[in-house]
C-alpha cells in the first residue's frame, strides 16, 4: 500500500508483507528498546561479534521492485527544500529485498560510508553540518505492519530511514558572522547594564531623605529673638551710650551660634526723646536717627539674610493709627514724613537680593480660603483705584509702612495693638490687603488678646486665616500650676482646632514685663523658663539677655524710668568676641549697665535645645492629626512644689520630657508611676548624656533638663 506524502515531507515506502529476515538487536537491547528511542539520528551498532557494518550489510536505500536501477533518481541539491534547510527524502521500504542483498552503486549510503570512515568518532550534529549528501540511518517500526502484528501478538518489523544534510556550514549565513566580536559586545553590554542599575540603586539610596519629618515653614517652630535696639550694642566709635543697627550687625554671629532664626526688632521708629520714650513714635516709616541710617538698615538686612536668618519689625499701631478708615494725614510733629514716605513708595528704593517677590493677591487668598476653618465668606470685589475705598486702602499709614519696609527686605511684622481695631468696619478688608502685600513667605503676628476681642465670625475668620503667629506671653512667676493652666488653655483652645490655624508664638519676657530672673530670684530661672517655652508646641521667642540670666537694673538715679529697668543694656562677656562691653571708650550707657547675670549651670543649654528642636519633630511640630482632628502633642504630667514635667510625643518616635524646678529648694521625687528612665540630651554639663531614673529624681533649684525616654 502506498501513502501519498505532501511536498517536502518524508517519503515512506511501507512493505506489503513482513520480511522474514532477522533484524539484529542494537547495543544489546531488544527491538522494543529501539522502538522507544527518541533520537532519530543515532546509527545502530551491530551486535557484539558481528563484524558487519550496518550501513553495508543492511541496505537502507532500495529502489522500487518495479523500477529499474538505472531509473532510480539520485538525490541532488535540486531535490532539497531550500526553505527548511534540511530535507528528509526518499525513505524506502527495505522489506521487499533481503537484508543481505548487495546495495546499489548509486546508493548514497554506500558512497558515504567509505568516505566518512574517518569521521565516525565525531558527534552526529557535527556530521550533519560537515558532510554533504551524507545519509544516516535509523530503524523504526513498519507503520503498515504495526496494526497487523499487534492483532497477532507479534512485533512489527523495522524499516530504514535515510536522512540527508543539504548544505555545508559555509552555506549558512550565520556562520560568517563575527562571533568573537558579538560575544564581546554582548558581554560588555550586559556589564554596562548591570553597572548602570547598580549606580541607579546607589544614587536613589544616597538621595533619599534620612528622615521623614513633617515639613514646616521657616517661621514654624524656629527660635525668635526679641531685641530692644537701644540696649543691645553700641557700635559708635565715639560712643553715645545708645545701641544701634551697626551694633546688632556686630553681634549676628552670636545670634547665629545661639540658633536664632528670626530677629525681631521693636521700636526702631522716630520718637521724641528716644529711647526713654520710645513708644511716642511719630512715623512708621522714619528710622530713629540714634539707630543709624537707611544704609545701615539695608546692610543689617543683607547680613541677616546671608546667615539664613530673618528680620521682623514691631509696628506699634496704637495710638498712632486712629482707625482703619482714615485717609493719609500728617501727624503733628512728623514734619511731613508720612507724605515723603508716600512719595518714596513709588520710587525705586534699594531692593535687596534676598527679597522674595510677592505673589498675586488672589492666589494666596484662594489657598487660605480653602484652608479656612470656618465657612468662608465672599470677599467684596476688588475696587478700582478710582474708588474711594481703593484710594483709602492704599493711602493708609499701615499699608504705606508695610510696602515701605517690605521693599527693604523685612520678612514679617508684629501688629502691636491690633485688638483696638477689631470692631472697625474696614478691619477684615484691611487685614486681607496687608497679607496679600506680604505673600505667603512673610508673616503677620498679633497678640492673643486680639483673637479674644474678635466678637463676630468674619473678624475671627480673617484673623485665623491671615495671621501666621499669635503671640501668647507665658508668665512663669505665679507657680507651676498656673503655668500649666496657661498652657492647657492654649493647647485645648481655638488655635489647635484646625491644622490651618495660626501657630503659637510663646513669649518669655518682653519690653512690657519684668525679667524672669528678677521675678523668680532663682539661679538658672530665666534659662529654665526659656527651655520651658522651647519645649511647648509652637514658635518660642526669647527676650535679649534671658539666655544668660540677666536681671533688671537697680538704677537709683533713674527712678523716673522705673518701667524701663527691664531694658538694661546687654551684658557681654569677653569670650563673645568683637567687644566685651555694651559701649566702648568708657561711655556711659543711656541706662545703667547691670551687674553680672545670676550664676547658672545652663550656659549653652539654649543652643543645644535649638539643635534638638530642629532635628526632632516630636518637639517642633505643632500637633498631631487623628480622625481629621488636630491635637497638641503636649502633656503636662506633673505640677507640684514648683516642679513641672512636660512631655512631648509623636507617633513612632521617642518621647521627650522636660523637668524644671522653678523653686528655691532641691526636689527629690519618685515619678516612676509616670516613666521608667532615659538619658539627658539638654541640661547642665554635669548631667549631659547620663542615664536618669524616675524612681529617685533629684532636681536642683532653678534647674531644667530634657530627657529622651527609653522606648
Amino acid at each position: 500500500m502506498n501513502i501519498q506524502k505532501p511536498e517536502g515531507l518524508l517519503s515512506v515506502k511501507l512493505p506489503n508483507e513482513v520480511p522474514s529476515t532477522r533484524t539484529p538487536q542494537l547495543f544489546g537491547h531488544d527491538q522494543q528498546d529501539e522502538e522507544a528511542s527518541d533520537c532519530p539520528l543515532l546509527t545502530p551498532t551491530p551486535p557484539p561479534g558481528d563484524p558487519r557494518n550496518p550501513l553495508e550489510t543492511i541496505p537502507m536505500f532500495n529502489p522500487r521492485e518495479d523500477t529499474p536501477l538505472e531509473m532510480t533518481p539520485t538525490p541532488t541539491l535540486e531535490n532539497i527544500n531550500p526553505v527548511d534547510g534540511l530535507n528528509f527524502m526518499n525513505i524506502m521500504n527495505s522489506s521487499s529485498k533481503p537484508l543481505n542483498d548487495e546495495p546499489s552503486s548509486r546508493d548514497p549510503m554506500v558512497e558515504t560510508s567509505s568516505s566518512s570512515g574517518s569521521d565516525t568518532n565525531e558527534p552526529v550534529c557535527a556530521q550533519l553540518l560537515n558532510q554533504l549528501n551524507t545519509a544516516y540511518q535509523h530503524l523504526a517500526p513498519d507503520a503498515q505492519a504495526l496494526f497487523y502484528n499487534q492483532e497477532n501478538g507479534g512485533k512489527p518489523p523495522l524499516v530504514g530511514i535515510q536522512l540527508m544534510v543539504p548544505k555545508t556550514p559555509k552555506d549558512y549565513r550565520f556562520m560568517k558572522w563575527n562571533w568573537p566580536l558579538i560575544r564581546k559586545t554582548c558581554f560588555w553590554s550586559l556589564m554596562s547594564v548591570l553597572i548602570g542599575c547598580t549606580a541607579l540603586v546607589i544614587g536613589v539610596i544616597a538621595t533619599m531623605p534620612k528622615r521623614c519629618n513633617p515639613p514646616v515653614e521657616w517661621w514654624q517652630g524656629s527660635l525668635f529673638y526679641e531685641i530692644f535696639p537701644a540696649s543691645f550694642q553700641d557700635s559708635s566709635k565715639i560712643g553715645d551710650g545708645i545701641g544701634d543697627l551697626r551694633g546688632i550687625s556686630m553681634r549676628l554671629d552670636y545670634l547665629k551660634h545661639l540658633g536664632v532664626q528670626g530677629i525681631r526688632l521693636n521700636s526702631i521708629f522716630r520718637a521724641s526723646h528716644y529711647p526713654e520714650h520710645y513708644s511716642n513714635i511719630t512715623s512708621l516709616t522714619d528710622l530713629e536717627p540714634h539707630l543709624g541710617t537707611m544704609d545701615d538698615f539695608s546692610s543689617l538686612v543683607r547680613q541677616i539674610h546671608e546667615r539664613n536668618m530673618s528680620l521682623l519689625l514691631d509696628l506699634p499701631l496704637y495710638p498712632l493709627v486712629k482707625d482703619f478708615g482714615e485717609a493719609l494725614t500728617e501727624t503733628p510733629g512728623s514734619n511731613g514724613s508720612e507724605k515723603s514716605s508716600r512719595e518714596m513708595r513709588d520710587a525705586d528704593g534699594p531692593t535687596l537680593s534676598k527679597e522674595a517677590p510677592s505673589p498675586a493677591p488672589m492666589s494666596f487668598q484662594t489657598i487660605r480660603e480653602v484652608l479656612s476653618p470656618r465657612p468662608s465668606f465672599q470677599e467684596p470685589q476688588e475696587l478700582t483705584s478710582n474708588s474711594t475705598f481703593g484710594e483709602l486702602r492704599e493711602d493708609h499709614v499701615v499699608t504705606i509702612a508695610i510696602r515701605f519696609w517690605t521693599k527693604r527686605g523685612v520678612d514679617g511684622f508684629y501688629l502691636k495693638g491690633l485688638k483696638h481695631y477689631v470692631n472697625e468696619s474696614n478691619f477684615v478688608e484691611m487685614l486681607k490687603h496687608w497679607k496679600s502685600i506680604l505673600g505667603p513667605e512673610r508673616v503677620l503676628i498679633c497678640d492673643v488678646e486680639t483673637l479674644h476681642a474678635a466678637s463676630t465670625p468674619p473678624v475671627q475668620n480673617v484673623l485665623l486665616s491671615r495671621i501666621d503667629l499669635v503671640d501668647v506671653p507665658l508668665r512663669v512667676y505665679n507657680g507651676t500650676k498656673n503655668v500649666a493652666n496657661q498652657i492647657r488653655k492654649v493647647t485645648e483652645g481655638l488655635l489647635f482646632e484646625k491644622p490651618s490655624h495660626p501657630w503659637v508664638h510663646w513669649s518669655i519676657g518682653g519690653v512690657d514685663t519684668k525679667r524672669v530672673a528678677s521675678v523668680l530670684h532663682v539661679a538658672n530661672a530665666s534659662i529654665a523658663a526659656s527651655l520651658l517655652g522651647m519645649m511647648l508646641p509652637g514658635t518660642p521667642s526669647i527676650f535679649y539677655g534671658d539666655e544668660i540670666g540677666m536681671v533688671d537694673c537697680n538704677c537709683e538715679d533713674h527712678q523716673d524710668l522705673k518701667d524701663l529697668h527691664n531694658l538694661t543694656p546687654m551684658f557681654w562677656d569677653k569670650t563673645d568676641g568683637v567687644a566685651d562691653k555694651f559701649s566702648t571708650n568708657g561711655v556711659f550707657a543711656w541706662l545703667s549697665e547691670p551687674t553680672a547675670p545670676t550664676e547658672t549651670s545652663l550656659i549653652g543649654a539654649v543652643a543645644k535645645m535649638v539643635k534638638l528642636r530642629s532635628e526632632t519633630p516630636t518637639i517642633y511640630v505643632k500637633a498631631v492629626y487623628k480622625d481629621n482632628k488636630a491635637a497638641a502633642n503636649c502633656d503636662i504630667r506633673y505640677t507640684a512644689d514648683e516642679l513641672i514635667v512636660v512631655e512631648r510625643w509623636y507617633p513612632r518616635r521617642n518621647s521627650y520630657v522636660l523637668v524644671a524646678n522653678l523653686g528655691n529648694e532641691t526636689q527629690t521625687k519618685d515619678l516612676s508611676n509616670l516613666y521608667y528612665g532615659g538619658h539627658v540630651v539638654v541640661g547642665p554639663a554635669n548631667k549631659m548624656g547620663k542615664d536618669v531614673y524616675f524612681k529617685q529624681l533629684v532636681i536642683l533649684p532653678g534647674e531644667a533638663f530634657v530627657i529622651k525616654l527609653d522606648k
